[in-house]
């Protein structure tokens, strides 16, 4: 099957080549060890580096039984299509990727990355709702 085949069944292939070599870039040049923050702001960096659009802490209201009780801000919204979750931990629970779950149907959002700088090796989750 040609590439472009493959890609077209891929839910924002392009995007999410283009954010993945942006993790892969962060934590090569940073490696783990260093706290959330720092590889956020680095991910803000390379994001503005090659001019893809981005919000950051964007919040989303929750919704119960026609009432808002809470609100979930998001690390990063790329483009108005994904949400990014970043950690830095040394083991990812597996909790976290239900919270991206959660996360995605309280945005309305179809695509989420959940990204751990933390590990001795790089992990990243990519889930479709």
């Amino acid at each position: 099957m040609a590439k472009s085949a493959i890609s077209s069944k891929v839910l924002y292939a392009e995007l999410g080549y283009q954010l993945q070599g942006i993790f892969y870039e962060v934590y090569n040049v940073l490696d783990p060890g260093f706290r959330e923050e720092t590889y956020r702001q680095a991910v803000i960096r390379e994001l503005k580096r090659h001019a893809i659009p981005f919000e950051t802490e964007f919040c989303y209201d929750i919704g119960f039984k026609g009432e808002n009780i809470d609100r979930y801000r998001a690390d990063l919204v790329i483009d108005d299509k994904v949400i990014i979750e970043l950690k830095a931990v040394v083991e990812m629970p597996s909790h976290f990727e239900a919270y991206l779950l959660s996360y995605l149907r309280a945005s309305k959002l179809r695509l989420g990355y959940l990204v751990n700088f933390g590990a001795p090796k790089l992990q990243i989750v990519r889930r479709v709702l």
